[in-house]
């Protein structure tokens, strides 16, 4: 097995020595202030503000009836079995369930405590690739994209995953250095990744190859060790789809690789080449103030690569490859690109550390320290609201409709999506809105029943149900939906 380091050329400002270094030059110091600042943006008042119907309360939903069911292998949802997503992250959510009860706080604590982790992680292969000062400001870019901390305070599964990605990297790092055991963790994490995202997962193996074969290592391609962990990534990660097909067939297969892989990835008939640049179109609106300095460091180091230096032939395939990968997807969205962050965060690191001298990062590290302190401070002392509040109507509305079946009433709903709807409806209620009609005139009988029919309606689409639907009445309304009852009941 090749034993050459990959470590990359330092090329920042010489140290100052401790004298002028002052407290600030102490990497503890430093990895003091990057631990207070990402629990500081990603924790702070995690529990309030409600959950996104979309992804959040589905997610949720299904690691809710994990518990339910007391069924960990076949995900629910509505109490059917759902197979869009490989259950590794909502097995996450159900065990935070179990331990802080079912709440908002708990649906969001595996992505909020693996951002941290992954902020903090990337100083690890930071340093291992560049220096303790590239190491410190990784991590404080990372902990300052926007795109990653919005995420990571979000119940969905990417930043998650994010983690595992870099875990795999520094495991192929360490492997490569000659310690062919961390293989072994290497595809752990490659299973792990599959069983969060589906074939999406393997991004980590199409990286560690193009990137051994780029840089002429070609022959640990067939190392035993690497081997052994293709086949530990590939197997365990499979070990779900398996069952699933051994127990429902082509069923699992239709859902899982017909509609959310082929239909909703792969299937590009209606779309023209001006839709692949959609993420370019993302990072040029929101991967801000970091946008200039990633520009850069691509070009540096991608020169650097052009002369075989293989730390920065990994950064500019990391942070690139999924960028490539994911334009080419038929279903483009922002959070679908979270793996390349770190790495894009390392390059902005390696840009700061080229070209700041070290009294320069001694200011900013103090000024970022105090800053820190600052926002720890607001965001946990004051009333100061993080972020929007979501699924407020339904929320409003959901101890109504609860309450309301509780009684036996049925529960429908008028112009609604059934996702867009019952994501929120479920994880909040219990109760999912069905049917889901389109014309109003479908209304009339439903009102007419003898027994309680409540209604989930548009707050603006009541007065056309009012002239048109005898026998109804408007109980509650919140945000932009009401519940109608029908009279007959309140008789």
């Amino acid at each position: 097995m090749d034993r050459s380091s990959i470590r990359g050329k330092h090329t920042g400002s010489p140290a100052a020595g401790n004298s002028a270094g002052g407290y600030f030059s102490s990497p503890r110091v430093r990895l003091a202030i990057l631990v207070l600042l990402s629990i500081s943006i990603i924790f702070s008042k995690l529990g309030g503000s409600g959950l996104a119907n979309y992804d959040d309360c589905f997610y949720a939903q299904k690691a809710k009836e994990i518990l339910q069911t007391g069924d960990w292998m076949t995900m629910h949802f509505n109490n059917m079995p759902a197979w869009e997503n490989p259950p590794f992250f909502m097995w996450l959510i159900a065990l935070s369930f179990k331990i802080f009860g079912v709440n908002e706080f708990a649906a969001k604590f595996p992505s909020a405590l693996f951002g941290v982790a992954t902020v903090l992680f990337i100083t690890v292969i930071a340093r291992k690739l560049y220096t303790s000062w590239v190491a410190f400001f990784s991590s404080l870019v990372l902990a300052t994209t926007f795109i990653f901390t919005r995420y990571a305070r979000h119940a969905m599964m990417d930043v998650t995953l994010t983690f595992f990605v870099c875990l795999a990297v520094y495991a192929l790092l360490m492997a490569i250095e000659g310690k062919g055991k961390f293989f072994i963790l290497w595809g752990l994490c490659i299973s792990v990744c599959m069983l969060i995202k589906s074939v999406l997962g393997l991004y980590p193996l199409f990286l560690t190859i193009t990137f051994l074969l780029l840089t002429g290592r070609w022959r640990i391609l067939f190392s035993p060790y690497f081997l052994f962990g293709s086949l530990i990534g590939i197997g365990l990660g499979s070990a779900w789809y398996v069952d699933q097909y051994a127990r429902f067939g082509r069923q699992f297969i239709d859902a899982h690789f017909g509609w959310v892989i082929y239909t909703r990835g792969f299937n590009l008939e209606s779309q023209s080449w001006t839709d692949h640049l959609t993420y370019l179109e993302d990072l040029a609106k929101y991967y801000w103030p970091w946008l200039p300095l990633f520009a850069v460091s691509v070009v540096l180091l991608a020169r650097r690569a052009w002369r075989k230096d293989s730390a920065a032939t990994l950064i500019v395939l990391w942070s690139c490859l999924i960028l490539v990968v994911m334009s080419l997807m038929q279903s483009r969205v922002l959070w679908y690109i979270m793996p390349m962050f770190p790495a894009a965060a390392i390059g902005c690191g390696y840009v700061a550390d080229r070209y700041l001298n070290e009294r320069m990062k001694l200011v900013i590290t103090g000024s970022v320290g105090v800053i820190t302190i600052a926002v720890a401070v607001v965001l946990n002392a004051t009333p100061v609201r993080i972020e929007a509040e979501r699924s407020e109507d339904v929320r409003e509305l959901a101890p109504y409709v609860k309450q309301f079946k509780s009684q036996g009433a049925r529960v429908i709903a008028f112009r609604q999506d059934y996702y867009g709807l019952n994501n929120s409806l479920l994880f909040y209620s219990d109760v999912a809105a069905f049917p889901l009609y389109e014309n109003v005139d479908l209304l009339v009988n439903e009102f007419k029943s003898a027994s309680l029919v409540v209604c989930v309606v548009p707050k603006d689409a009541e007065q056309e149900v009012l002239a048109k639907v005898p026998n109804v009445y408007f109980l509650e309304t919140s945000g932009d939906l009401s519940i109608g009852i029908n009279r007959s009941f309140q008789r």
